[in-house]
């Protein structure tokens, strides 16, 4: 029987739970037992599917105990099992099935309150202290030496917390106006909850592990906060080695890469970048980056310019952590939008009124493009004209930081408008670059001098962090960049027969679509990309939103055609069919936004809806499909 409850952040499993797992683990992973969104290469998953990690443990507990109650052995049977169990995120990067069957099993086997893995060895301890529920201060008793840069520790001692290191005594007895954390070397052999500690970690391989024994004093949210935006759970392929080890199986062999092996596809595609990284998650590169860029312009906050409805993670990771430090003030600003004249305002033009106003103060411009989810190409050159003119003015240089995630072969380096400037290149890696096979983040620059100082200070903000790409990412990101050329050209072409056929389809119903993609010119100027986003001419619906029903129609309608997931740059593999992902992004990427961001980004009371096109695309099908809910929403 389940016992799983969550209450008050705890989650509590049934007093069978752990040796239940175990004996089933080896027919989990025996071949043929998983899921395809169990795959440790899936990264995305349906998002009519999932609904919390609490409720993911209750139905895997269920379903644990009835395959042992049934004495269920055949792979098949397993595997509709637990398919049936569903999903407990919706992105790899905040956690996979695999990962949260790990920490569920970890947590029964410790009697821990919860149980969070990291792709990283630093972060369980750091989160409790980056933490942004936190109120107490916190000490930290290592075993060994903490794995992290002198100047790290200062930061940490100078912002409160103690450290002792190659602590070989027993804890201090618990006080309620401190918060200690015990490092340890290997996994605690007994039940934490004798610990004197509030939480407990240890590294496994590729990663790291904490254990928390009360959640009233450590709140869930917010290392799940600092998780998701600065690193990742631990990955997969890593999570899935673990539970084999647990099973006394061996851990299956992954494809390895190194950097230099990357650097060597990224540089014949972009021959002007001098230094790359490699992070683990597109967040925790732009964590690295955005952090880096108050290093080294302070010690003066700098104002960071960036899209108000852009990717909901970014704008959470800056608003809600970085600027704790004091050392970015965001500016989030508007994208598209009207003076009180009624001409056109783009995000440019609201960054050269704001950097008006600066008076010489340090700044930075963070820029999508095409911008997401509306694909607007920026001006740069209009961008440049206004940041070369403060530069003159007040003797400081605004460094530009671009993500072409949505437009991967955009030449950034090689445009004249950022010939002798601080140009850095930050973009996931997670979608087209990896073919969505696993997540990670890119940071490049060219030869200038400010951008490598801020490349420099993310590298050693990753070291830190311990948040670098894993060599089985990097064989990812090998085998991606070798033929991203090619596969962006088969992307973009169907992208944009699909745009055309959505205009035709609704034209020929007496309606105007607004929709916004890339056109062939902007693709011969390195935009490729296989996104497009538009607003369906309004008409009556039951469900929350338009967007949501044409979602729900596809789902039905074209079951083997489209999912409802997050991300894009998709692609199966293996020799099985692409889908085309649709989704309404105020409900998955633009999630951490504001009801009211959200809001405004409607048109005629419409939300916007977003489509991924894959390289192996059946767009005939889809236009099939669409015709047939504009056959009942627009009738001729």
């Amino acid at each position: 029987m389940s016992t799983t409850t969550a209450a008050g952040g705890q989650l509590h499993l049934g007093p069978e739970f752990a040796s239940n797992l175990a004996r089933v683990l080896p027919l989990l992973l025996a071949p043929g037992a998983l899921p395809d969104d169990w795959d440790p290469r899936a990264t995305t998953y349906d998002l009519t599917r999932f609904d919390s990690d609490a409720a993911f443990a209750g139905r895997f507990e269920r379903a644990v105990a009835d395959i042992l109650e049934q004495g269920t052995t055949d792979a098949g049977r397993i595997r509709e099992r637990l398919v049936a169990v569903g999903l407990p995120f919706d992105y790899a990067r905040l956690g996979q099935p695999l990962s949260t069957v790990f920490e569920l099993y970890t947590q029964a086997r410790t009697h821990a309150a919860r149980c969070f893995s990291f792709a990283s060895v630093t972060k369980p301890w750091l989160s409790v202290v980056e933490s942004p529920t936190r109120s107490l201060p916190v000490r930290i008793y290592a075993a060994g030496a903490l794995p992290i840069s002198d100047e790290k520790k200062r930061e940490l001692v100078a912002a409160g917390c103690e450290l002792h290191e190659r602590w070989t005594g027993d804890l201090p007895a618990s006080k309620p106006e401190v918060l200690t954390v015990h490092v340890m070397d290997a996994p605690p052999s007994g039940d934490v909850r004798s610990s004197a500690a509030d939480a407990v970690c240890y590294p496994v391989p590729a990663g790291g592990v904490l254990l928390v024994r009360d959640a009233a004093r450590i709140a869930p949210h917010g290392i799940q906060l600092i998780r998701k935006r600065t690193v990742s759970a631990l990955l997969a392929a890593d999570a899935r080695a673990e539970l084999e080890r647990a099973a006394g199986v061996e851990p299956t062999p992954l494809a390895e890469a190194t950097a230099a092996e990357c650097d060597a596809r990224l540089r014949a595609l972009f021959p002007q970048i001098q230094v790359s990284l490699y992070f683990c998650t597109g967040l925790a590169a732009e964590a690295a980056a955005f952090t880096a860029v108050g290093d080294v312009l302070g010690p003066e906050p700098v104002a960071f310019f960036y899209a108000q409805n852009g990717y909901g993670g970014s704008g959470q990771l800056i608003a809600d952590i970085l600027a704790r430090a004091g050392k970015l003030r965001p500016r989030p600003l508007a994208v598209l939008g009207q003076d009180a004249e009624g001409r056109r305002v783009t995000l440019v033009d609201r960054v050269l009124a704001e950097l008006s106003t600066l008076a010489g103060a340090p700044a930075c411009v963070f820029l999508e493009t095409p911008t997401n989810p509306e694909l607007q190409p920026h001006d740069f050159d209009a961008l440049m004209a206004g940041l070369r003119a403060y530069a003159e003015r007040w003797g400081k240089r605004v460094p530009v930081i671009v993500d072409t995630t949505l437009a991967p072969l955009y030449p950034v380096f090689q445009k004249p408008y950022a010939e002798g400037w601080p140009f850095v290149l930050v973009k996931s890696g997670s979608k087209y670059l990896t073919k969505g096979k696993t997540t990670l983040g890119v940071v490049a620059c060219a030869s200038d001098e400010v951008a490598l100082a801020i490349v420099e200070r993310a590298r050693a903000l990753g070291r830190d962090a311990d948040s670098f790409a894993r060599p089985h990412q990097l064989a990812e990101l090998r085998a991606g960049l070798s033929d991203l050329a090619p596969r962006m050209a088969a992307i973009s072409a169907h992208t944009i027969r699909l745009a055309n056929g959505l205009r035709s389809a609704l034209r020929a119903r007496g309606h105007e679509i607004t929709l916004y993609a890339i056109s062939e010119a902007q693709v011969a100027e390195g935009m490729a990309s296989g996104m497009l986003s538009f607003y369906l001419p309004p008409a009556p619906t039951t469900h929350p939103d338009l967007v949501d029903e044409f979602v729900a129609y596809l789902l039905e309608h074209a079951p083997t055609l489209v999912k409802s997931r997050v991300s894009y740059g998709q692609s199966t593999g293996g020799g099985k069919p692409d889908f085309f992902y649709v989704i309404n992004p105020e409900e998955s990427t633009q999630g951490a936004l504001s009801a009211e961001v959200k809001n405004a980004q409607k048109k005629d009371n419409v939300q916007i809806c977003r489509i991924s096109v894959p390289e192996h695309a059946d767009v005939d099908g889809l236009l099939a499909a669409a015709e047939g809910f504009f056959a009942r929403k627009y009738p001729r």
